[in-house]
Order: structure tokens, then C-alpha cells, then sequence
């Protein structure tokens, strides 16, 4: 499936493709205007969960993170302002690590994260790094674990400098039974500079194999 939007000062063309075990989606953006542009973008999938409790992300260890009040989409699963309303966390929540303060970084100390608590990150590095000629990126993949339903999906960043987490916990009740998790590649700490004349292109793969 291709979309395509034109005006005169942007070409923007959205790809998605399906395969057998996965999907991939691609935004190529061609700058028409006589000035640079800057992109605040992400490609955000929402995966369903067959319980709270089973829902985690692996592959991120280590990496630098910050609170992010979400983008603000018709899609979304926390509102901004559900975002920052402060929330009990569970009892028992082995893989669960504290927010931050909007602003403040942290690093993923666990293997595996649970996120059966409501959470609204961007993984990135942080801006001191950033200003150093060499440093620590992001991997380019993570996998989402369903426990409940002991599959999987490893998740392809390519062209994006971060990567979004967000989690309801209880909030998750006004949609029904299930549980619900919205992440993907994104651009929003990191935004992307397009000249004149030139094309960024970025995209996200979903990979399920649990059939192989």
C-alpha cells in the first residue's frame, strides 16, 4: 500500500508492505521549500497483550531514557495529560523501574522491562552525549514479549535516532480486557533536518517468527 501527500513544499510518501512473519513501513520526505525543515515524526504501532501482567520489552538495557509526554495522535493510549497524573505502581513488579522527571535521564539498568506500569519514554542518547564526536547509539532492533500468549515481535528501527515507549497500566481498563502497548522508531528528541532539494527516508520492520 502506497499514500502520498503533495503541496509545494513537500513530497511525502507513505509504504507499507506485508510478508509472511512480518511488516514494513517506510515515510520518504523530499523537501520542495527554498529553506531546510525540521521533522518531529515516529512510526508508533500499538500491540496487543493478553494480560497486564505479561507485557514486556527486552534488547534495551543500558540504554539512556527520559520521560516524554506523548505525541499527541488520535491513536493514543495516554492523553498528555493522563501522561503526567501520577499513578501507584504494583506491589510486585520485578522488571519495573521508576520514572524519571520530564527532562532527566536515566539508563535501563534491567535485561527485561516490565510494563504492566504506565510509562511514557523515549529512549535516546542523552543531549551532553550527543555533543561529543563520538558516542553510544541506540541498538537497531528490541523485541516485545506477550507472555501470556509466549510470542514475540523484534521491532527495526531504521533512519529514526530514537525509540518511544508508552504503557497505560491501570489506564488500560477504559478499553476493555485487553492491554495495550504504543512504541516504535521516532524522531521527536532528535529531529530530522532536510535541505533543499533532498529526500529523508525512514522506516520501521516488524518481525514475527513464532511460527518458524
Amino acid at each position: 500500500v502506497e499514500l502520498i501527500s503533495t503541496n509545494r513544499f513537500f513530497d511525502i510518501t507513505y509504504i507499507v508492505s506485508l510478508y509472511p512473519v512480518s511488516m514494513a513501513t517506510a515515510v520518504i520526505v523530499k523537501n520542495k521549500a527554498p529553506k531546510p525543515v525540521t521533522l518531529t515524526n515516529a512510526i508508533l504501532s500499538h500491540f496487543r497483550f493478553k494480560r497486564r501482567g505479561g507485557a514486556a520489552i527486552k534488547g534495551l538495557q543500558t540504554c539512556s531514557y527520559s520521560t516524554l509526554t506523548p505525541p499527541v495522535s488520535p491513536f493514543q493510549i495516554l492523553t498528555p495529560s493522563e501522561a503526567i497524573k501520577s499513578q501507584s505502581q504494583r506491589l510486585i513488579s520485578f522488571g519495573a523501574e521508576p520514572e524519571v522527571k520530564q527532562g532527566s535521564w536515566t539508563k535501563q539498568e534491567v535485561p527485561i522491562t516490565l510494563l504492566e506500569n504506565k510509562m511514557s519514554r523515549v529512549f535516546a542518547a542523552p543531549p551532553e552525549e550527543r555533543s561529543k564526536a563520538f558516542y553510544n547509539t541506540l541498538p537497531s532492533k528490541y523485541e516485545i514479549i506477550d507472555q501470556g500468549r509466549e510470542i514475540f515481535y523484534r521491532v527495526i528501527r531504521m533512519g529514526f535516532e530514537d525509540i518511544y515507549v508508552s504503557s497505560p497500566g491501570s489506564l488500560s481498563e477504559k478499553y476493555g480486557n485487553d492491554y495495550f502497548v504504543c512504541t516504535g522508531p521516532a524522531s521527536l528528541l532528535v529531529p530530522v533536518t532536510v535541505n533543499p532539494g533532498e529526500e529523508w527516508r525512514g522506516a520501521q520492520v516488524i518481525e514475527h517468527d513464532n511460527l518458524s
